[in-house]
């Protein structure tokens, strides 16, 4: 015999599966996760336009270590020309700007895969040297940063040491350049630290100029 609660329980049960069933159908989860819709939102803000996973772009200046497995006379330490290519024994000029150090691996493999047999190769960054900004005017120490991980504006100031004495808050802006040329981004610090407008305070991309007038 079957009781009212039981039936209460399983009424229960048969809702909560359906409702599953109607978000999986309409794609909001699926088995690996989060829908890519939603798995967006949770990402940070800080990895907004960077490379897939987080994936490090080789830049003109970085320096870079290319081991060969077994091949001592084609390893060695490069850094990437202004053209942004490396070179290196039997695999001549390589493109590696614009570059992960995946796709750059791939690359030297097949280059020199016609004169090693099943060549085996290791690319690690060594120093970052390509990824700068530059912060000038009235700062205690102005001059060029690398950014060595996400930076926004407040933090590129603090690591300048703060505003001297005469600098205008109100009136700082970030050059910055693109495809399409120049584009001047206007930032009011006490805004910001007050909380009015935080949505000044971006991330800082390679080649920015901060000026503190």
């Amino acid at each position: 015999m079957i009781t009212m609660s039981a039936c209460k329980c399983r009424l229960h049960s048969v809702i909560l599966v359906a409702f599953w069933l109607c978000l999986l159908s309409a794609g909001v989860f699926s088995l690996t996760g989060l829908h890519p819709a939603v798995a967006g939102e949770t990402t940070s803000a800080a990895a907004a336009g960077s490379p897939k996973g987080g994936d490090y772009l080789i830049g003109a200046g970085d320096v870079l270590e290319i081991h060969v497995w077994r091949e001592p006379d084609i390893s060695r330490t490069v850094r990437v020309r202004p053209d942004g290519k490396i070179s290196l024994p039997l695999a001549d000029d390589i493109k590696a700007s614009q570059s992960t150090l995946v796709q750059l691996k791939r690359r030297i493999t097949k280059a020199l895969a016609a004169y090693v047999d099943q060549p085996s190769v290791y690319v690690m960054l060594q120093e970052n040297r390509s990824k700068k900004i530059h912060i000038i005017g009235k700062v205690n120490a102005p001059g060029e940063y690398v950014l060595e991980s996400d930076t926004t504006v407040l933090q590129a100031i603090a690591t300048a040491r703060g505003f001297n004495e005469w600098a205008k808050k109100d009136d700082i802006v970030i050059l910055r350049k693109d495809p399409q040329g120049e584009t001047l981004i206007e930032f009011d610090y006490d805004r910001v630290v007050s909380g009015k407008d935080i949505k000044q305070n971006i991330l800082l991309k390679s080649g920015d100029v901060i000026i503190v007038p």
